[in-house]
């Protein structure tokens, strides 16, 4: 159950959410949310294809949409999943969301922490406060269900326009005396901690064949490669037919305060 807040929220948007658990065909209305939200070669990390599915099945209480009263539609999706992590939040992996994603599904140890995925909203939808109410959403259900931190492996979602900065860099700009990105923005004005920067978050590797259907690019030199969407360079091995994505992320963590 939501809390008060939540649910005045969600009214006065005129706005239902729904989770897996009550959604017989969840994974596929959740695509059509999803598909336009990244770039098509985010859609292609070998640790989510593997898991994906079976995530929505398996912590069906934590993957949640909003949906328009009136319409139907829906419009916004989140994931998250519980995660087991003994030692201090600031040594957490540089694997960042592959290994939330594979360590949460195929380890047996009781989590301790609630770790966020992703927040996708359909694009006509963004820049309309949504992004912190799918935030509250989350750790409100995480809270719930005994977890009194969030964890998450953000994607600063403007780093795309400056694939050539270091993130360590990019992090240090500010707007108005608040960080530059607005996504990191969006949980530090929630009150999340920046803990550090996980490098290594995600790994797309494919051959160029690929890279040029999902970006419309041609490759015929090995090098680094700025791609739309990207965060950083992609490398690009003409011999090997291999184009390496490595994404960095930003590891953040909420609290819950009573």
């Amino acid at each position: 159950m939501l809390s008060t807040k939540l649910n005045s929220e969600l009214r006065s948007r005129n706005l239902q959410i729904v989770t897996a658990a009550q959604t017989v065909n969840f994974v596929d209305q959740a695509d059509e949310v999803s598909v336009v939200s990244w770039p098509k070669f985010m859609l292609y990390d070998e640790v989510a294809n593997r898991h994906w599915v079976d995530l929505n099945k398996k912590f069906d209480n934590f993957q949640f949409a909003l949906i328009e009263k009136d319409s139907k539609k829906w419009i916004a999706v989140g994931n998250s999943i519980p995660v087991f992590w003994p030692d201090a939040l600031e040594e957490l992996p540089d694997k960042g969301w592959d290994w939330a994603l594979a360590f949460g599904m195929e380890n047996d140890d009781v989590p301790n922490l609630l770790c966020a995925l992703a927040i996708q909203i359909l694009p006509e939808y963004r820049g309309k406060g949504l992004s912190t109410l799918m935030v509250q959403i989350m750790k409100h259900i995480g809270h719930l269900e005994g977890f009194d931190q969030l964890i998450a492996p953000v994607r600063p979602n403007k780093k795309c326009d400056y694939p050539l900065l270091p993130m360590s860099s990019y992090l240090e700009w500010s707007r108005a005396e608040e960080r530059f990105d607005p996504w990191v923005r969006v949980h530090e004005r929630l009150g999340a901690r920046l803990l550090k920067i996980c490098p290594q978050a995600m790994f797309i590797s494919e051959t160029l064949e690929a890279w040029t259907r999902w970006t419309g690019m041609s490759f015929q030199n090995s090098g680094e490669y700025v791609v739309p969407g990207a965060l950083t360079t992609v490398t690009i091995d003409t011999e090997k037919n291999r184009g390496v994505y490595v994404e960095p992320n930003v590891w953040m963590v909420h609290t819950h305060k009573n």
